[in-house]
């Protein structure tokens, strides 16, 4: 605004200049010597004593108001034509003026000079002020931009300190400011939800670690120390709780790997009917000795994916129903307009309306004594919506509609469409 300021000045002082130079152009010759003589003197500090002065006048049709040979009425002196148009007037003095050249004689300049100067003069005190009130709301303009700015630093400084709950404050000025503001906020805010939720993963790690890991303890102190006889049977219990350690520890890996996008995937043609019909094989044993029926309803579905990663789709899914179901569980397989669907049915309890979704989130349980007791880890829904995200497709959880439980299904593409 300063800048502007100073150049809007600079500016009419120029074409000020170049005005009176383009009148001065204008005039007759001798005036025109006559005034580059006064303007000489002046610039030597000489004296411009009362000298013949030319006056200008136009007359018809130049000046309507003056006869042809007339000049204003304030000159005074001997009036000659020249020219058809210019009337010069050999003038003398103001009346009063002294006609000697002396110490109190007057100095005369020429008329349009006066005007130019007074002019000038007023455009640099204009200038000055203009300036003085460009620099007054340059300083309240750039302290409101900076007031905010400085907020936003001092919550990142403290944010790179560690303190995630450092928050900007709310802005109401500029749109720019305010969306930074809010923008700031909304990171931090995601970061200490990532923060929480990394510690919780931690701690439910260490606290499904520690179980199978606390029961192996135990039972080996117990046999060093002679309360169970080293039998087969013990023998199996530590075999079980060694293979269930295992198994949680090869979920968290590939869980690890799938929400990073780094477990390798190999694609090939795929008939899902064939791939159920065997998961529903292996599982049947199991599903006898919870008492629980296993069935199957499989329409002919191909498509490419990896056979060994949708295998364990179908087998976490059916897994969880074994869990939860009273008496039946049923799956099916069913083709649909560019996807394939993957559905597992029980006759359990179900699942709430406001938890289908954080079913698929690592760690939870509904039935938490249940589920562990039974060799859940609560990492098995988790894997099964990760590994139909790598394939294309999704998960969801729903009411089961024939069996009165819960309805667990997957879609994947089918020949390279899109999941429903």
């Amino acid at each position: 605004m300063l800048a502007v300021s100073l150049l809007t000045v600079a500016s009419m002082f120029v074409f000020s200049n170049a005005a009176v130079q383009r009148e001065v152009r204008r005039l007759p010759p001798e005036v025109q010597r006559y005034l580059r003589a006064q303007q000489e003197a002046l610039r030597r500090g000489q004296v411009v004593v009362s000298a013949p002065v030319p006056e200008v006048r136009t007359g018809s049709p130049a000046d309507p108001y003056l006869g042809r040979g007339q000049s204003s009425p304030d000159v005074g002196g001997v009036v000659g034509a020249v020219g058809d148009d210019l009337v010069i007037a050999q003038g003398r003095p103001p009346r009063g003026g002294d006609e000697t050249p002396g110490r109190d004689t007057p100095r005369f300049a020429p008329r349009p000079r006066d005007f130019v100067m007074q002019v000038q003069q007023s455009l640099v005190q204009v200038g000055l002020i203009s300036a003085a009130a460009s620099a007054l709301l340059a300083w309240l303009f750039a302290r409101r931009v900076a007031q905010p700015v400085s907020a936003i630093s001092q919550a990142a400084r403290q944010l790179a300190k560690g303190d995630l709950s450092a928050r900007s404050p709310a802005f109401r000025g500029e749109r720019e400011v305010a969306e930074l503001a809010r923008t700031f906020n909304d990171m931090a805010g995601d970061l200490q939800t990532l923060e929480q939720e990394r510690r919780q993963a931690v701690a439910d790690i260490a606290h499904e670690l520690r179980t199978p890991m606390a029961v192996i303890q135990a039972r080996l102190d117990a046999l060093e120390d002679g309360v169970y006889p080293l039998e087969l049977e013990q023998v199996r219990m530590l075999s079980e709780q060694a293979q269930l350690l295992t198994r949680l520890v090869d979920d968290l890996r590939i869980l690890t790997l799938l929400e990073a996008g780094r477990l390798p995937l190999h694609p090939a043609h795929t008939d899902l009917a064939e791939l159920a019909e065997l998961v529903v094989r292996d599982l049947g044993d199991r599903a006898s000795a919870r008492g629980v029926t296993l069935s199957l309803r499989a329409e002919p579905a191909a498509t490419r994916a990896d056979p060994d990663r949708v295998r364990q789709i179908l087998t976490n899914l059916i897994e969880n129903a074994l869990r939860h179901a009273r008496t039946r569980v049923e799956v099916s397989v069913q083709a649909q307009d560019s996807a394939v669907l993957l559905r597992v049915d029980d006759d359990g309890l179900g699942i709430p309306a406001d938890s289908r979704e954080a079913v698929f989130t690592r760690f939870t349980r509904l039935d938490d004594s249940r589920a562990r007791d039974s060799g859940g880890s609560g990492l098995g829904l988790a894997i099964v919506h990760a590994l139909a995200a790598a394939h294309g497709g999704r998960a969801r959880a729903a009411a089961s509609d024939t069996l009165g439980g819960a309805s667990l299904w997957v879609s994947l593409p089918l020949r390279g469409g899109s999941p429903i």
